[in-house]
C-alpha cells in the first residue's frame, strides 16, 4: 500500500512543483494526539507513534523517530521502501541535502509546522540553495481519497467545582500580563490553552478532552474564540457570556484583530504554526514572540484541582488493582489455547475503569507489553501484534484515565510466573531511581534536568540507562503530556513550582526479553521541613510488585519508603475494591 501512496504523493509534488515534502506527526494545533483526519504520517508510512517525521524525495523516503519508537517503527515499516532514521534536526537536514539538488524546493504545509521547528532546516537548505516553500494545499490531502472528516463535536462548560477558578478570573489574570508587556492581545493557538482559559472541554481529539479551538484574548479580559458552528450550544453561550465573542471560522480571528485595533500581539512561536505567523505579519501586526503565559499558568494546579486529582487517582487506583488482582486468573484461563493476550488485557483494564465514577476515556493508548514487546518503550498493541500471555515472564502495563476531576498515568511491571533472575537486579535499580525522585528534597528554582540523574544513578552504576525522559507534566482533565515542566536529560530551563504534576517513571528495557518501568504521578509542594525547599507528594496508588525486588540492593531508607507507600495504598484503596481485590491488596502491600 505504501508504494502506491508514495507514488501518488510524488505525482502531486510534481504538480505543485516541489521536489520533496515533509510529513510531521501533528495537526495545525500542534497537538500530540490528533484526529483521524490529521493522521497523515500513519496514512503514508503505517507508523502510529506520537512523535515522528517523514521526508519524501523524488526517489527515496525516510521516517525519523526517536529512541522510544525505534523498535515499533521497525515493525510497522516492515519491508516498505522507507528508510528508518533518528529523529534529529541535523539528521533530517543531512538526509534532505543528499536527496535534493541546488535550485530545487522542499515543500511543507505551514499549518503543521512551527518556525523554530523549521529554523535549522531552513538554514541548512539555504546554504545549499534549496528553497523551503510553503504550500497552499497539503499534497497528502489531495491524494488521500478516503480521508476522514475533521471533527466538530460539542464544546461544553467545565464546572467551577473542578476548575477552582472562573474563566473571567483567569482571563483577567492573564490580561494583566498583557498590560505589563504592552501587548494588545494574546494569541491562543491550540485547544489546550483555550480549554483552560475558558473552562471548556470537548471530545474532538482522541484521549484529549478538548474542542478544536483557537482564540484572541484582549487587554481588558474580553476575548474572541473560534469554534466550529456545530460545537456551540446554549449552555456554552451562557457560560461564556457577552465577554467572549464566538466566531465560526479562523479567518474571523484575524478580522477580530482588526476590529479591536490590535497592533501588537503576544504569540509563542513554539506552539503557533507558521501559517498563523505569516497571516499576522501580512496584516502588519507587530509580534511579541515569547513563551505562552497560559501554558505556565495551567501547569500549577490550584487546591481544587489537586484535590480532584487525588480523588481521581483513588478511583483509578482501585480500578487498576482490581485488574492486577484478576490478571493471573485471566492468563491461566486463556491457556492452553492462548485466548488471553496483550489486547485482551487492555480491554479488561478499560472495563475496570469504566466501572468507576466519572471515567470519560483512556488518557492515551495503553502500552500493554508482554515479554519482548515490553522492551518497546512506547509499544502500541494491535490485533496483529498482540502476544498471548502465559504464566511466565514479565508483563508491563502503562495506562491512564481521563476523569472530570483529574488525569491519571501509571505503569506497573508484573511477573506472571518464572522470569530471568537478572530481571530482579534491573527492576530493583529502576525502583531505587523511582524512590530517589520520590524522596528528593530540592531548593526552589530547581529545574527538572537538575534532578534527572537521581533517577538514573543506580542504573548508571551498572552501566545501564534508558532512552526516554524521567518525567513529564500532566494536566487537569487535559493532556497526559503537559508542559512546560519535565524531568529529563535535556535542558528545559523550567523551575519546578508548587502545584505542578509530573510523572516519575524510570525504566530499563532489554531488547527481545522484557521491559521494566515504574511510574507514579506526583505533585510539587513546599517542603514541610525546610524553608525554601520543595518536595514531591505521591498521587498514584497501586502496589509495586515485591516479587521482582532484590532486597539486598535496597537501603533501609528505601525499604522504609516502600513500606509507607504500600501502607497508604492499602488503607486508601481497601474500602474501594471488591472482596477478591481486598485479599490481593492485603498480600501485595505487606512490608518488606
Amino acid at each position: 500500500m505504501s508504494r502506491e501512496r508514495l507514488q501518488a504523493l510524488r505525482e502531486e509534488l510534481a504538480r505543485q512543483q516541489v521536489q520533496g515534502f515533509l510529513v510531521p506527526r501533528g495537526d495545525e494545533y500542534q497537538n500530540e494526539y490528533v484526529p483521524a483526519a490529521d493522521e497523515r504520517l500513519a496514512w503514508l508510512t503505517g507508523f502510529t507513534g506520537s512523535a515522528g517525521m517523514a521526508a519524501v524525495g523524488a526517489e527515496h523516503a525516510a521516517l525519523f523517530v526517536d529512541g522510544r519508537y525505534t523498535l515499533q517503527a521497525q515493525q510497522q515499516l516492515g519491508d516498505q521502501p522507507i528508510d528508518l532514521e533518528t529523529l534529529d534536526p541535523n539528521a533530517i537536514a543531512d538526509w534532505l541535502c543528499e536527496q535534493l539538488k541546488r535550485g530545487q524546493a522542499l515543500g511543507y504545509d505551514p499549518r503543521l509546522h512551527t518556525e523554530p521547528g523549521l529554523a535549522l532546516l531552513e538554514k541548512r537548505l539555504g546554504e545549499r540553495d534549496i528553497a523551503l516553500r510553503p504550500l497552499e494545499q497539503n499534497p497528502i490531502d489531495a491524494v488521500w481519497t478516503d480521508r476522514p472528516a475533521s471533527p466538530c463535536g460539542a464544546a461544553r462548560p467545565h464546572p467551577h467545582t473542578f476548575t477552582g477558578e472562573h474563566s473571567a478570573q483567569k482571563r483577567q489574570r492573564i490580561a494583566a500580563l498583557l498590560a505589563d508587556r504592552r501587548a494588545d492581545a494574546l494569541w491562543l493557538p491550540n485547544p489546550e490553552v483555550c480549554a483552560w482559559l475558558f473552562n471548556i472541554r470537548g471530545e474532538d481529539v482522541p484521549h484529549l478532552p478538548v474542542a478544536l479551538a483557537s482564540a484572541l484574548l484582549y487587554r481588558d479580559g474580553t476575548a474572541t474564540l473560534y469554534l466550529a458552528k456545530e460545537a456551540v450550544g446554549e449552555a456554552l453561550i451562557e457560560h461564556l457570556n457577552s465577554e467572549v465573542d464566538i466566531v465560526n471560522n479562523q479567518e474571523a480571528l484575524f478580522d477580530a484583530a482588526k476590529r479591536h485595533h490590535v497592533s501588537r500581539i503576544w504569540v509563542d512561536p513554539r506552539i503557533a504554526n507558521c501559517w498563523t505567523l505569516q497571516r499576522l505579519r501580512a496584516q502588519e501586526i507587530e509580534l511579541l514572540a515569547d513563551r505562552d503565559p497560559i501554558t505556565a499558568a495551567k501547569a500549577c494546579k490550584n487546591a481544587v484541582e489537586l484535590a480532584g486529582s487525588r480523588a481521581a487517582h483513588e478511583r483509578d487506583g482501585a480500578a487498576l488493582c482490581e485488574f492486577l488482582a484478576e490478571l493471573p486468573d485471566a492468563v491461566a484461563a486463556g491457556a492452553p489455547d492462548n485466548g488471553f493476550g496483550e489486547l485482551e488485557a487492555v480491554q479488561l483494564l478499560r472495563d475496570k475503569r469504566e466501572q468507576r465514577e466519572g471515567f470519560r476515556d483512556d488518557s492515551f493508548d495503553a502500552i500493554s507489553g508482554y515479554g519482548p514487546n515490553g522492551a518497546i518503550v512506547h509499544y502500541r498493541v494491535s490485533r496483529e501484534s498482540s502476544l498471548p500471555m502465559r504464566a511466565e515472564g514479565i508483563y508491563l502495563i502503562d495506562s491512564g484515565g481521563q476523569y472530570p476531576d483529574g488525569t491519571t498515568d501509571v505503569t506497573r511491571t508484573v511477573p506472571l510466573g518464572e522470569f530471568p533472575e537478572h530481571a530482579r537486579d534491573h527492576f530493583t535499580r529502576v525502583l531505587k531511581g523511582h524512590i530517589g525522585i520520590a524522596t528528593l528534597r530540592f531548593p526552589k528554582g530547581t529545574c527538572g534536568e537538575q534532578i534527572d540523574a537521581f533517577a538514573r544513578k543506580s542504573l548508571w552504576d551498572a552501566g545501564l540507562d534508558y532512552a526516554h525522559g524521567t518525567g513529564h507534566g500532566v494536566g487537569s482533565f487535559l493532556s497526559v503530556h503537559e508542559g512546560p515542566q519535565r524531568i529529563g536529560k535535556a535542558a528545559s530551563g523550567v523551575a519546578l513550582q508548587p502545584g505542578m504534576i509530573l510523572s516519575n517513571e524510570p525504566g530499563f528495557y532489554l531488547t527481545g526479553q522484557y521491559g521494566i518501568r515504574i511510574e507514579n504521578l506526583v505533585f510539587v509542594k513546599e517542603s514541610e521541613r525546610h524553608s525554601g525547599f520543595m518536595e514531591f507528594e505521591e498521587l498514584t496508588l497501586a502496589p509495586i510488585d515485591r516479587r521482582l525486588i532484590k532486597r539486598e540492593l535496597l537501603t533501609e531508607q528505601e525499604k522504609s519508603w516502600l513500606n509507607r507507600y504500600h501502607q497508604r495504598v492499602r488503607e486508601t484503596l481497601m474500602p474501594l475494591v471488591n472482596e477478591k481485590t481486598q485479599a490481593w491488596l492485603e498480600e501485595n502491600t505487606q512490608a518488606i
